[in-house]
């Protein structure tokens, strides 16, 4: 009874208010997590200066590959789960979930294992100045040791998420984060650990992150299966389906750090000033991506179980609805970007530090506010067009418009300049590029999927 409550808005009743509620706590969970990475940003950079906030800033992007990988593969898991929970098949969403933490488990476990082996190779190819290299390592290696916790707990969470639950992740990273904060502070500013301190703290609270988020997905299991019971695997053909719609998002989730990590390597090489303010710019305009990437799985989970229940018509509307809804949270969160960077910026620098990084900090800032309304698009749709099971075009899609673009950009035009006002250019006309890529993907898939005749879009989920 209670999983059906969950599910009413997204299946039933008022669009605009069902899919509100849904990506309410999608988004303050995901700022919640990203308060992590804040709150190590913010007491590193008062106690251990700007070089202990270069040291975290330089291997930012560094780990989004292994955790954008299997946040792919958690979508993929998500529109196959979210397709059945939407036809009431409570046999198999039940084993495709089993099937889904199994592979997390594994696939964490190796990610960690690399991630320690290989960090020091991995910050020579990222050009970490020497004089942070010895924080930025022992940053990285801890923060790799953890990374299986923050895989599992995201496999997890976007389970619950398709199951119509976007409120238990919520309270879960709620409790973490004020473990974190408490993590924080004794670590750094009490025990003085610098960057080792804040690494030990996020890995800690992560931990209990992913045994709080394991045990209410285990309670939600109801009936005669559990998540602990045989057999633990789920059953091949989940595995394969997964894998056959999560590899696609997998990619294209690897593409933003791939094209990221080679444009911080260009702000890497003009020093630790730059890097730092670069980084303060990341900081404040994560809210940007907070807003924009939870509308995106949002709308997979609402296209998705809303066609493996048949209720094609109420697509078209939530589509636009929660794009209208991502678009216009991300020109507000703009304008107060534009309008108080100096002022912002001030959060994370202070004394001579403060007067150096500010001025870029609100250059930077002021030139890519106007533009991020192209982003907020981009990943709305992009969502969409992943609900409805086709998730190759936007995988081929960021491909061009966000790796492609950035890359080349980087090699061919940012040598013959060698500002950082470029690299600012490269991000803003990739999400333009991507924006109206995604616009016109989805235009041409609501044509042929959801305006067709004859096969009903549920049928042609059933042969996913």
């Amino acid at each position: 009874m209670s999983k059906k409550k969950k599910t009413a808005n997204l299946l039933e009743g008022s669009i605009g208010r069902g899919i509100l509620v849904f990506v309410l706590p999608i988004m303050l969970g995901t700022l919640i997590q990203q308060f992590y990475v804040t709150t190590d940003a913010i007491i590193v950079g008062q106690f251990s200066g700007k070089e202990g906030l270069a040291a975290i800033d330089a291997v930012a992007t560094l780990f989004k590959f292994p955790l954008n990988f299997m946040n792919g593969l958690a979508a993929g898991a998500t529109i196959h789960i979210s397709h059945h929970f939407g036809a009431g098949d409570e046999k198999k969403w039940k084993r495709a979930i089993q099937a889904a933490c199994a592979t997390a488990i594994v696939l964490g476990i190796v990610c960690s294992v690399a991630g320690v082996c290989f960090s020091n190779q991995l910050l020579h190819v990222m050009d970490v100045p020497e004089d942070i290299f010895t924080d930025t390592l022992a940053y990285t290696q801890i923060y790799f040791a953890g990374i299986w916790s923050m895989i599992l707990y995201n496999m997890a969470a976007g389970i619950l998420r398709a199951l119509g639950d976007s409120k238990s992740p919520l309270y879960v990273l709620i409790l973490c984060s004020l473990s974190n904060v408490v993590g924080d502070y004794l670590l750094v500013g009490v025990f003085d650990l610098g960057v080792e301190g804040a690494a030990i703290a996020t890995v800690a609270a992560q931990i209990i992150s992913v045994v709080c988020a394991l045990l209410l997905l285990n309670r939600s299991m109801t009936g005669k299966q559990s998540l602990i019971e045989r057999p633990l695997w789920g059953g091949g053909e989940h595995v394969k389906a997964m894998l056959v719609t999560g590899f696609p998002l997998a990619l294209q989730s690897m593409l933003f750090p791939v094209a990221n990590s080679i444009v911080q390597a260009s702000v890497n090489s003009m020093g630790s000033d730059a890097i730092a303010a670069w980084g303060v710019c990341n900081k404040l305009d994560m809210f940007i991506w907070l807003v924009a990437d939870a509308m995106g799985p949002a709308l997979t989970t609402y296209v998705a179980q809303n066609l493996g229940a048949g209720h094609k018509h109420r697509v078209k509307k939530g589509v636009l609805t929660g794009t209208l809804m991502s678009m216009g949270a991300v020109a507000a969160i703009s304008l107060v970007l534009f309008l108080g960077a100096e002022k912002m910026g001030g959060w994370f620098v202070s004394g001579e530090d403060a007067r150096i990084l500010i001025p870029l900090v609100v250059t930077y800032m002021q030139m890519m506010a106007p533009f991020y309304l192209f982003y907020a698009l981009a990943e709305a749709l992009s969502g969409a067009c992943c609900g409805i099971g086709n998730t190759l075009p936007p995988m081929v899609a960021t491909l061009v418009t966000i790796c492609l673009l950035r890359v080349a950009g980087i090699w061919l035009i940012q040598p013959r300049y060698e500002s950082m006002e470029c690299i600012v250019w490269i991000y803003i006309v990739s999400w333009i590029a991507a924006g109206l890529t995604f616009l016109v993907m989805y235009l041409v898939l609501d044509k042929k999927r959801l305006s067709s005749k004859g096969e009903t879009l549920r049928d042609s989920l059933q042969n996913l």
